[in-house]
């Protein structure tokens, strides 16, 4: 059954009456751009933006979208909605300038019917639409088509988001209660200023890609990654070019071994897997795609490759193969998104092992950091060997 998405477009934003809250700045795209995100990842597979009157950035943001496969349209009346909106398949409704944690959009893509996101009645809440004595809107809802059709048939003059809003309560929809924290910490918040914006995109910037993150990715590099991807958002910086940027310094770096510069080429992959970072924190906060299969797999990739080579200098060829495929090995594992069976200091991962190189190389000891490394590596892989049968019997 096909999902479409109806986005509101039409209120101002508090600060600057001439900008609509859906043009606001957020996550590096227009807010607008950012809840259609979240409805394709929730299910959606055809959006309709309601908006008052077409303009050329609002052109070029279905161009944006459409570049990414999303079919969008704009629309300025109720009959042009009526006609193209499906019949078959529910709704999600989203409330002009409303940005909702991506767990909850995907909750709401989950349900079949009527449905409404709701958060308890308070002091922090009293800015929302009320729909009872307990409860207010959070934001999103969900539509079936008769309440959609039935409803649009009598709306006229009304407003669209607030009459389908109380076709639904009228039906006994389901509802899924947002708890008081994720209010109070910004994980559900009317965007209506720049200024909130700003403030709720540092709030939705948490622990990014931590199905992924693991060894020294975890412990050194995330803390720093999360700070710089929230600050690039605001750049607009596409999450493909940090990548493609993260490749590029890990073949500098590769190029830095061939005359010996061991030292350097080893702070340039890091350097090279902190970028590879920045690029997934980026893209999981904005909701776009980072890049294809090949280019996410490339900085790590050439960073494994730089460690194979490194143990060819230094007469430790096999600790070095050994070091590098059984920390591909790892990636692969993380990657897979299942049930952790080791701490996360456990795994020996890309970064992990640079670090162990750079202790060496400190030393004086690249030799002995391979046979360590490539030790410690073959330990984790097999500890996640036999903790995986283990949860198997």
């Amino acid at each position: 059954m096909p999902l479409a998405a109806i986005l509101c477009a039409t209120a101002p934003s508090s600060d600057r009456p001439d900008v609509l809250r859906g043009q606001i700045v957020f996550a590096a795209q227009s807010l607008i751009e950012y809840q259609v995100r979240q409805a394709a990842h929730a299910g959606a597979r055809l959006f309709f933006i309601m908006i008052d009157a077409v303009s050329p950035s609002w052109s070029r943001m279905v161009d944006r979208l459409a570049a990414d496969g999303l079919e969008v349209h704009l629309v300025r009346d109720m009959a042009t909605l009526v006609r193209h909106l499906p019949r078959d398949g529910d709704t999600l409704l989203f409330a002009d300038g409303m940005i909702v944690d991506q767990r909850h959009v995907s909750e709401m893509g989950a349900l079949e019917g009527n449905g409404l996101l709701a958060v308890e009645d308070s002091a922090a809440t009293a800015h929302l639409e009320r729909i009872d004595g307990h409860h207010r809107w959070a934001g999103i809802a969900r539509i079936s088509p008769q309440t959609m059709f039935d409803t649009l048939d009598l709306i006229g003059d009304w407003d669209l988001a607030l009459t389908l809003l109380r076709a639904v309560v009228q039906n006994e929809p389901h509802r899924i209660i947002v708890p008081q924290a994720d209010v109070l910490e910004g994980r559900v918040a009317l965007v209506d200023r720049q200024e909130t914006a700003d403030l709720v995109g540092k709030s939705l910037a948490g622990p990014m890609d931590a199905a992924q993150a693991a060894g020294a990715e975890r412990y050194v590099l995330q803390p720093i990654t999360r700070r710089v991807a929230t600050r690039l958002l605001r750049l607009q910086i596409p999450a493909e070019h940090i990548r493609w940027g993260a490749t590029g310094i890990a073949l500098l770096g590769l190029a830095m071994l061939i005359p010996g510069w061991h030292l350097p080429a080893l702070l340039m992959f890091i350097v090279a897997l902190g970028a590879d970072k920045v690029s997934g924190h980026v893209a999981s906060m904005t909701r776009m795609s980072a890049s294809g299969v090949v280019v996410r797999c490339a900085p790590a990739a050439l960073v494994l490759l730089g460690i194979a080579w490194t143990g060819v200098h230094f007469g430790m060829s096999s600790d070095g193969l050994h070091l590098a495929l059984l920390s591909a090995i790892t990636l692969a594992v993380l990657d897979m998104r299942g049930k952790r069976t080791l701490p996360d200091w456990a795994y020996m991962t890309p970064g992990s092992a640079i670090l162990i190189l750079l202790l060496g190389m400190a030393l004086e000891q690249v030799p002995l950091a391979l046979s360590l490394g490539a030790l410690l590596a073959i330990i984790s892989v097999g500890a996640i060997l036999l903790a995986g049968r283990k949860g198997r019997s």
